[in-house]
């Protein structure tokens, strides 16, 4: 009776040796948990203290380093790592922050783009972007790359008006274009009130390798109001510094302008053209611009 008596002891005790053990592993897991967290919510902020300085002032003001605070900003390879250290433990995150232009969206604009529920069709990889800054027109580059100054004094041009491939500069206003069927061109128009009738396809050249591409057709004026409608066919970018209606048309993209409506469903190829989702001549140097950086992936670590 004694020797059963202490058996049963014995296994009471290491039962609770073992609740106690398995208490204390709670706690400890759950302390270990709460401070992972913490750790967490404290790289998250230190990561949106990052983005807003990136994004605020000079990047390079980014970096900093403090007590168990970590921030560095490499510009060649566009790679924010931020680290904190706490709890005997470090995290840290590499965010690649790589230049996005409104270049390579299908549709980008610097006010809200109006879809009206209409179908754009594009690829994940273009999506319609809305920027606080877009590229400025260079007129130095269409003049020294020109083929042909067009005057002011024709108001329709066709395919009978323009024999000659290349950069077409139109200096009037009031123009009616119609049936142009150009393989390797870009329009610049300078004037206000520009419309396509009939049908039209412009063709830029297609880029190659890591050159820049070449618009299809800028506009230039302010003022413009223009509308890509059914019978349009344009392969390369188009970029207009006033709005643009799109409706019907058949485009590669990028399209970029000032303000972007839809007014009807866009035919968009750009799955069949990504070689023109690059930045694009006549706009100057990519990197003269502060463009927004944004997180395009990011890797986390846990020590």
């Amino acid at each position: 009776m004694l020797v059963a008596v202490l058996m049963v002891f014995v296994v009471f005790s290491f039962t609770g040796v073992a609740a106690l053990n398995v208490s204390q592993l709670s706690n400890s897991t759950l302390r270990g948990t709460s401070q992972n967290i913490k750790l967490q919510y404290e790289l998250e902020s230190r990561i949106n203290k990052a983005m807003w300085r990136i994004n605020s002032g000079k990047d390079q003001l980014v970096n900093l380093s403090s007590e168990g605070t970590e921030v560095g900003w490499d510009s060649q390879l566009n790679i924010l790592s931020v680290g904190v250290a706490e709890f005997n433990m470090k995290s840290e995150a590499h965010l690649d922050l790589s230049v996005k232009t409104p270049f390579l969206n299908a549709l980008a604009s610097k006010s809200r783009i109006n879809t009206f529920w209409y179908d754009a069709d594009i690829e994940e990889e273009h999506p319609i972007q809305q920027f606080d800054v877009l590229p400025m027109i260079d007129p130095a580059y269409f003049i020294l790359n020109r083929a042909v100054i067009h005057d002011g004094d024709q108001s329709e041009w066709s395919k009978e008006s323009l024999q000659i491939e290349g950069i077409h500069i139109f200096l009037g206003n009031n123009l009616e274009i119609s049936g142009l069927n150009l393989e390797n061109s870009t329009l610049l128009f300078l004037g206000d009130n520009i419309s396509f009738s009939g049908r039209n396809s412009i063709k830029a050249p297609a880029p190659v390798d890591d050159l820049k591409a070449v618009p299809a057709i800028v506009f230039m004026d302010l003022n413009t109001k223009f509308t890509l409608k059914y019978g349009t066919h344009i392969e390369g970018a188009v970029f207009c510094a006033g709005h643009l209606n799109v409706e019907n048309a058949t485009l590669t993209g990028p399209v970029v302008a000032n303000s972007v409506t839809l007014t009807g469903n866009v035919d968009f190829i750009d799955d069949e053209h990504p070689e023109y989702y690059r930045w694009t001549e006549g706009f100057g140097n990519m990197y003269d611009y502060d463009w927004p950086k944004r997180v395009t992936k990011w890797k986390k670590g846990l020590s």
